[in-house]
């Protein structure tokens, strides 16, 4: 059956030794029950999602009706309709006042850090700046002291030429001469 040919040969056997049977006989009514008996558990009663349904009507007309339940020593009271004016701006300028005093300390410590960041800020420039100027004079006193010795080279260099012109032209006027010797031995 590995090619199509071999696979539609066998499709026409197979039909072709197909026979008809006749169906069974059976009770019938012995299958199905009359009244059936099913049990459901309490979580699938009907009555559970009605109450569930009458629960949550009731919290619905409790938040729309704005029930307010309180709770005292001299007992207990319910109230629709929302709060007193004036326990609503004693509750708004209390509110305020927490607002504004944790403000307060949140600006505070922000100043606060802002003084520390800008004095780190600071020595940090400052140690970079004085780190340049010290830097700057070590190269200015090399290049000063490189030009100082080399002045100094300069003048030894000058003075050996000169040192040397001297006992050159001495040389010359003892060999022409011109400079008499004295003995200091005979005097």
């Amino acid at each position: 059956m590995s090619k199509p040919q071999d696979f539609q040969q066998w499709l026409e056997e197979t039909t072709a030794e197909l026979r008809e049977e006749p169906v069974p006989h059976w009770p019938r009514e012995s299958t199905f029950r009359a009244n059936p008996t099913h049990s459901q558990p309490w979580w699938q009663k009907p009555w559970l999602s009605l109450t569930s349904l009458g629960a949550s009507a009731i919290a619905v007309i409790l938040v729309v009706g704005q029930v307010q339940f309180n709770s005292n020593q001299h007992g207990f009271s319910v109230s629709f309709g929302g709060a007193d004016e004036a326990k609503l701006e004693a509750m708004i300028a209390e509110r305020l006042s927490q607002y504004g005093a944790q403000q307060q300390v949140v600006l505070a410590n922000y100043a606060n850090t802002l003084r520390s960041d800008f004095r780190q800020d600071f020595r940090t420039e400052m140690a970079q700046a004085n780190q340049q100027l010290a830097d700057y004079m070590l190269a200015v006193n090399r290049q000063e002291r490189e030009s100082d010795l080399a002045e100094l080279i300069r003048y030894v260099n000058e003075q050996r030429q000169s040192d040397q012109y001297y006992f050159a032209n001495q040389l010359q006027q003892y060999a022409d001469g011109w400079v008499q010797q004295v003995n200091y031995s005979e005097q």
